[in-house]
């Protein structure tokens, strides 16, 4: 029964550890669709480095026809690397939830492939250990029992993933299972040890993943004294708010959404320019879409001119703590802007309003979620609800001549009549305007890029940008493998 038990918790510590890695893996490096895939190399690696060694180790062990003194300095020499390979388990399990962020601040952007490979090896030790009990301890005619209390551990472990109402709630689970494993396997009195510094580091949980953020964002992100004023997990992401020299940041997944200075001049190119301008043109009161809630600096810039605003956010939590946090950026009170939280998609598809312009903030496409935010099928749901004379406004992500700018530009040219490229030195990449017949012309957006900034930058006509994009095949919904190409240059690129 102890054997049964000691597989159920080795089934779910290693359901954990791959949980716990990938979150940590997505929440900390630039995460592509690329990275998951090998994230999911690694952890299934693990397990079967630990059925090899297993068998290997059972193997290993002389039989009763061997010297008594061979077998016993085998069996003491296995005794010994089981006994070192638990306790690297026990504190690579211990330190996950925060040792990435660590390592990655410790080594700095520099160093990305480095953290990887470390990352990678640790993650694969410790998966290796959890599977390494399964051929230790089965029999021919125990195995079958084992393996189940192993897949039972593992479904037991999704649904505390799933049930959790908590990130902290999930953690008690997870630094549970080494004080389990570790009394089962070598006595109460280790495992009581092992109990101890797991309460430790779940009671200190906040403390370390407070001092682990700030490592984090000097040593990988180049701030020089952040102070985390807000730091958590929603269900989609990893959400954090920093201070730094009496500027604030919104990081969502170790990807910086707000910042102010060049990010500050992303929402004015995104939401700021194209509203004034076809505020200019017309009538009196406005209506505007905003896609991604972030900081709502792209919604309060066209609150202020007067818009009627509406913003989809998916993730409430990123729409809580960007209203909250950023009260001072965005200045707007409750109620001044309309918020839905929802699926973009799902949402247009039940929606008949029909708007003067349409913001889409949201990630690039290096994963098929957000690729689908980046194809004709999604534009054309769009220019749907856009009024006569209407515009959406969207980023390229990169310059209208790079790799991934020409892919969106290509997309969105196979939907709308006339599109328009502002390219800002200061944001340092290219903002499409796009429409079936745009309110303004080249004249009024080099004018408006003039007073915005004052770097300068260009602006590039529709027969300029259809010219520049000759050849790029836009994104699909179907094609993963262009998602994955597209991912594979991102990581050439840092």
């Amino acid at each position: 029964m102890s054997s049964q038990l000691l597989l159920a918790v080795a089934g779910a510590g290693l359901l954990c550890a791959q949980y716990v890695a990938s979150r940590e893996l997505g929440s900390t490096f630039f995460v592509t669709e690329l990275s998951v895939l090998a994230a999911a190399v690694v952890t299934l690696a693990g397990p079967s480095l630990g059925y090899a060694i297993g068998n290997r180790v059972r193997r290993a062990v002389p039989g009763s026809g061997d010297g008594a003194g061979t077998a016993s300095n085998v069996r003491l020499s296995a005794a010994i690397g089981m006994s070192a390979w638990a306790a690297a388990a026990v504190l690579i399990h211990l330190l996950l939830p925060v040792g990435i962020r660590v390592l990655v601040g410790l080594l700095g952007a520099s160093h990305v492939g480095l953290c990887g490979a470390l990352v990678a090896c640790l993650v694969a030790l410790l998966c290796g250990y959890y599977a390494v009990l399964l051929p230790l301890r089965a029999e021919s005619t125990s195995l079958p029992k084992l393996y189940s209390a192993e897949l039972l551990g593992s479904v037991i472990a999704l649904l505390l993933i799933g049930c959790a109402p908590s990130w902290r709630v999930f953690l008690i689970g997870y630094f549970s299972i080494p004080f389990v494993i570790i009394w089962l396997c070598y006595g109460w009195r280790l495992g009581l040890i092992t109990g101890l510094l797991a309460a430790s580091c779940w009671g200190g949980y906040g403390v370390l993943d407070v001092a682990a953020a700030r490592r984090y964002f000097v040593g990988f992100h180049s701030h020089h004294a952040p102070q985390i004023v807000q730091t958590l997990y929603s269900p989609y992401q990893r959400i954090d708010v920093v201070d730094d020299a009496g500027a604030r940041s919104l990081y969502l997944d170790g990807v910086p959404f707000y910042r102010a200075g060049d990010l500050d001049s992303f929402n004015v190119f995104l939401a700021g320019v194209p509203g004034s301008l076809i505020r200019d043109s017309g009538s009196a009161r406005r209506t505007a879409l905003v896609v991604g809630s972030g900081s709502f600096s792209s919604a309060a810039k066209l609150h202020q001119q007067g818009y009627q605003v509406t913003v989809i956010e998916l993730d409430s939590a990123v729409a809580d703590v960007g209203f909250r946090r950023f009260a001072q950026v965005h200045q707007l009170q409750v109620g001044q802007v309309e918020v839905i939280q929802e699926d973009v998609r799902r949402a247009l598809s039940r929606m008949q309003t029909r708007y003067d312009l349409i913001v889409l903030d949201v990630p690039a496409p290096y994963r098929v979620q957000t690729a689908l935010l980046h194809t004709p099928a999604f534009y054309r749901q769009v220019a749907s609800h856009l009024t006569e004379g209407g515009v959406v406004a969207l980023s390229l992500c990169d310059e209208l001549a790079g790799p991934l700018g020409s892919r969106i530009a290509a997309a969105a040219g196979r939907v709308f009549a006339e599109v328009m490229v502002v390219e800002s030195n200061t944001v340092g990449m290219a903002v499409l305007y796009a429409g079936q017949k745009l309110p303004f012309d080249e004249q009024a957006a080099a004018s408006a890029l003039r007073l915005h900034d004052a770097q300068g930058g260009r602006v590039l006509s529709d027969r300029s940008v259809r010219i520049e994009m000759l050849g790029a095949a836009p994104i699909s919904e179907k094609d993963l493998l262009g998602v994955l190409l597209l991912a594979r240059q991102v990581h050439l690129g840092h």
